[in-house]
């Protein structure tokens, strides 16, 4: 009779017959793979709309700072600032004490234009306030842009942005770009007659525009996108109108038309500020009529509290 016995196993016997025991097969392997891939799948659109939710909410909370610090230019002057100044300066460049940017301001000289110094060397400072985080930056080369870009301008009415004053809105231009009566005053909050809660101040606008090329100079050709600035008051740099609806970003609309309206990098809408420092989100599918009417100052018109 014979008795059946194991032979035990040494050294290297026994470092195989675990590492056997222990590896994957390639079946359990992609399986791992697979699960994998579908977590990160279903995880991926949640942790963007939590990232989306939060770039509103710093977007939203810059345009409110930028409504206190109009608030604070109307209480010293008694009047808004003007969309920009006799030399092509911004509404933003005459509140940079009030944005927490008194050192810019003190080096920034209102009587002269952006492009001359100092003013052209502070031009390409970055003021975070000014820049919405899910506004994509400009898609040119940088050294093609003669100021640092921004997320928002202020809102001259409904009327044509590229045509002179008079203006409908709540922020006025100067009479440099066309009418000698304003003398470079802005409105008051009081001119506000269609309600400061229903009157835009200022909204978003950014760089969405791809078929909009850089027409001369040794860009010419590339993309430029948009010239939104925090530093020169032209239309389409650091003001708009609600004359065309917001996120007009495509052909055939002309290019001067999109250029002058608000949009952005949010889905469905635009933040917008109010005359009475409120921020609201407002969607792209608010009836035009609407949409313009919010941008006058005296229209007139009767507007819902729901819209």
């Amino acid at each position: 009779m014979h008795l059946a016995y194991q032979v035990p196993l040494f050294g290297g016997d026994v470092l195989r017959a675990r590492l056997e025991r222990s590896a994957f097969s390639l079946i359990e392997l992609l399986i791992v793979v697979a699960i994998t891939a579908t977590l990160l799948a279903l995880l991926l659109p949640a942790v963007q709309k939590v990232r989306e939710a939060a770039n509103r909410t710093w977007c939203l909370s810059n345009l409110r700072q930028i409504g206190i610090a109009l608030h604070h230019y109307h209480d010293n002057y008694g009047r808004l600032p003007t969309a920009n100044t006799s030399v092509f300066g911004s509404a933003f460049t005459q509140i940079l004490p009030y944005l927490e940017q008194d050192s810019v301001f003190k080096r920034y000289n209102l009587n002269l234009p952006p492009s001359a110094p100092p003013n052209n060397s502070l031009a390409l400072m970055s003021i975070k306030l000014m820049l919405c985080p899910s506004m994509a930056p400009p898609p040119g080369p940088p050294e093609a842009y003669t100021s640092h870009f921004a997320s928002y301008a202020v809102c001259v009415g409904s009327n044509d942005a590229w045509q002179p004053p008079p203006d409908n809105g709540a922020m006025v231009r100067s009479h440099a770009t066309g009418n000698p009566n304003t003398l470079d005053q802005g409105k008051s909050l009081t001119d506000l007659y269609d309600g400061t809660s229903t009157t835009l101040l200022a909204g978003e606008m950014g760089f969405q525009l791809r078929d909009y090329l850089f027409s001369s100079g040794p860009h010419a050709g590339a993309v430029r996108g948009g010239n939104t600035s925090w530093v020169w008051g032209y239309a389409s740099y650091s003001f708009g109108s609600t004359r065309f609806p917001m996120n007009s970003t495509r052909p055939p609309m002309p290019i001067l038309d999109r250029l002058q309206s608000f949009r952005s990098d949010h889905p469905g809408g635009c933040h917008f500020l109010f005359g009475d420092g409120s921020v609201r989100f407002i969607h792209g599918n608010i009836p035009l009529d609407l949409y313009q009417a919010l941008g006058t100052r005296a229209g007139g018109e009767v507007i819902a509290s729901d819209f």
